[in-house]
């Protein structure tokens, strides 16, 4: 059976810089690339934004849950995500 595989995009941050690096890696091996926000702040802290992008079979409402695996025990969260809509 073929699965469609979709491009994805994801926004998603990180709380603890020194935890990119390991975010970077595990993100990876997955398949997927991690691109910082140099341009978004934390006013109150070191938090790093970023996107996550890559191709997946799952469905729009599983792309949360496969990232919240990878991202949540580094301290982070998955703040958006869904297929990447071409643009006509």
């Amino acid at each position: 059976m073929n699965e469609i595989l979709h491009k994805f995009e994801a926004e998603v941050l990180i709380l603890d810089p020194a935890n990119v690096p390991r975010l970077v890696h595990e993100l990876t091996v997955v398949g997927c690339k991690f691109t910082i926000d140099h341009d978004a702040v934390d006013p109150c802290g070191p938090t790093v934004f970023g996107s996550v992008t890559g191709m997946t079979e799952l469905n729009e409402n599983e792309i949360s849950d496969m990232l919240s695996g990878i991202v949540e025990p580094l301290g982070g969260d998955v703040l958006e995500w869904g297929y990447v809509r071409r643009v006509q």
